[in-house]
C-alpha cells in the first residue's frame, strides 16, 4: 500500500495494549487523523520521541482502513519547555482540545495547523504570560473557522452620561478596552497580535467573556478550559 507523508502535531495520547499508543494528529494536509504508533513505549522505541502530547513531526505513514499506521516520524520541536510550567501545560492541553474539537477528519487545514504551531511555539518560548498567548489562540481561532465576535455599542445607561460599553453580538457585556484589544487583535496577524498590550482588568474579563462565546457557538464545554481560571 502508497505511503503517506505529511506533517503533524499531536493532540491526544492514548495507550494501547501493553507498549503501543494511539496518536490523535493533526496534519495540514489531512486534518484530524488517529496514527497508531506500535512500540512507541519502549524505552529504545524509534517512536517514543513523537508520540508525546504536542509533539511536531515529520510524517511517514501506512493507510489502514480508518487509521495510519506510522511508519516514519522525524520530530522538530518536541515543545518540551510546556512541560516545566503547569500554567503553560494546562494553556497548552486546552488549545490541544479546543483544536481537536473543531478539526475535520480528511479535510485539508494548513491555517489551522499553522495556528497551532504559532500557538505552542508562543507557549514554549515567549515570555509572555500564557493565559494572554491562550486568549488570543482563542479569538484566531474563532475567526479562522467562522465565528469572529461581532463588537457592538451598548445603550447608554444611568444618571451620568458615562460612555456606554461595547458589547459582543451574544449580548455579553464587556467594556470599551477590552472590546478594543479585541479588535486589535482579530484585525493583525498572528506575530503582531502576540504582541498586543493586555491589561490584567481586560485579561480577566476576555478569559471569563471567551469562555462564554466559544461555549455559545460550538455547543459544547471543553473540560480543560476550567484550569484557565486559575492562571493569575
Amino acid at each position: 500500500m502508497k505511503l503517506v507523508r505529511s506533517q503533524g502535531v499531536v493532540l491526544r495520547v492514548k495507550n494501547r495494549n501493553e507498549a503501543d499508543r494511539v496518536l490523535t494528529v493533526l496534519s495540514p494536509e489531512l486534518g484530524k487523523i488517529l496514527v497508531l504508533a506500535r512500540g512507541c513505549r519502549k524505552p529504545k522505541s524509534r517512536f517514543l520521541a513523537f508520540s508525546q502530547l504536542f509533539c511536531y513531526g515529520e510524517l511517514i505513514m501506512q493507510p489502514y482502513r480508518e487509521i495510519y499506521v506510522l511508519n516514519q516520524a522525524d520530530v522538530k520541536n518536541s515543545h518540551y519547555d510546556i512541560r516545566n510550567d503547569m500554567d503553560r501545560l494546562s494553556c497548552a492541553t486546552y488549545i490541544a482540545n479546543l483544536t481537536e474539537e473543531v478539526a475535520t477528519a480528511g479535510e485539508n487545514n494548513a491555517p489551522l495547523f499553522a495556528l497551532l504551531l504559532h500557538g505552542l511555539a508562543y507557549l514554549s518560548y515567549d515570555e509572555r504570560n500564557p493565559l494572554e498567548t491562550t486568549l488570543i489562540y482563542e479569538l484566531k481561532l474563532m475567526k479562522l473557522i467562522g465565528y469572529q465576535p461581532d463588537i457592538t455599542h451598548a445603550p447608554a445607561s444611568g444618571k451620568t452620561g458615562e460612555e456606554s460599553c461595547e458589547m459582543l453580538a451574544e449580548r455579553i457585556p464587556i467594556h470599551k478596552e477590552t472590546a478594543k484589544t479585541i479588535h486589535r487583535i482579530l484585525e493583525s496577524d498572528l506575530k503582531q497580535a502576540q504582541t498586543t498590550a493586555m491589561s490584567e482588568k481586560t485579561r480577566q474579563e476576555l478569559n471569563k467573556v471567551l469562555a462564554i462565546y466559544i461555549q455559545q457557538k460550538l455547543d459544547m464545554q471543553i473540560p480543560s478550559r476550567s484550569f484557565l481560571s486559575l492562571i493569575p
